[in-house]
């Protein structure tokens, strides 16, 4: 056998192959779940910072409607919603307490016009799509409660009355990945400023192909988790 030739033997290719394949088989997991964590990281922030806006809202009366109340109505809405120092919505008057990417992901395809004073999300984007592969909805109940104060969606009787869409001390959103190799927790939090995650057992996006997804299908998403429930299967994020 000759020592100088050009190009590789079937057996010297197989080996290489090989090789390839054993650094991806251990490169590619590692490189999923670095990704996982950065998309878990980037959503406990975006949490945070719908908290913060929310405390905005109420406090500065943003869409002044002579009410200190937080908007639940959905996630978009904290960015585009208006004024009502204004009559009517109009462009460029979109409070914009988050960040557009953040209203592009809210799941809920609803849209609540809050008495003309809300822009249809359509105006800033086309389309929808989840924020570091992460989605977002507004709860819509607290289990905390057992009245009719458990509804996060009410009407506080502002003038203008914009229907149910605030409430006076509370609001609650979730986050959930958009497939299980975006991330392997749900995370939500709620006027504490406090952030819990629970593992996902399972897909948690609703099927189809509908963009957005739509309010999830799984009820123990759509509310605000009661204490024993909140012991059992949520933790703390530190």
């Amino acid at each position: 056998m000759r020592l100088n030739r050009d190009g590789f033997t079937l057996v010297e290719v197989m080996i290489v192959i090989a090789i390839i394949a054993v650094i991806a088989a251990i490169a590619i997991p590692s490189i999923l779940a670095s990704q996982r964590s950065s998309n878990e990281r980037n959503t406990a922030a975006s949490l945070k910072t719908l908290a913060s806006a929310e405390a905005d809202f109420r406090e500065n009366d943003r869409d002044w409607n002579k009410v200190n109340d937080f908007w639940t109505a959905n996630v978009a809405g904290l960015y585009t919603m208006t004024s009502a120092a204004t009559a009517g919505a109009k462009a460029g008057e979109e409070i914009k307490l988050i960040e557009l990417s953040m209203a592009a992901a809210d799941t809920d395809p609803a849209f609540p016009a809050a008495a003309g004073e809300n822009l249809a999300l359509s105006n800033f984007v086309i389309g929808s799509t989840a924020k570091a592969g992460y989605w977002y909805m507004a709860l819509l109940t607290d289990s905390t409660l057992t009245s009719a104060e458990a509804t996060y969606k009410q009407d506080t009787g502002g003038t203008p009355d914009m229907g149910s869409v605030h409430n006076l001390d509370k609001f609650g959103f979730l986050a959930y990945p958009d497939a299980q190799a975006a991330g392997k927790n749900v995370f939500i939090v709620n006027e504490s400023n406090t952030i819990f995650r629970s593992a996902t057992s399972g897909a948690v996006k609703p099927k189809g192909v509908a963009l957005p997804p739509g309010i999830l299908t799984q009820t123990e998403y759509l509310s605000w988790p009661d204490a024993n429930t909140m012991k059992l299967r949520w933790s703390k994020l530190d």
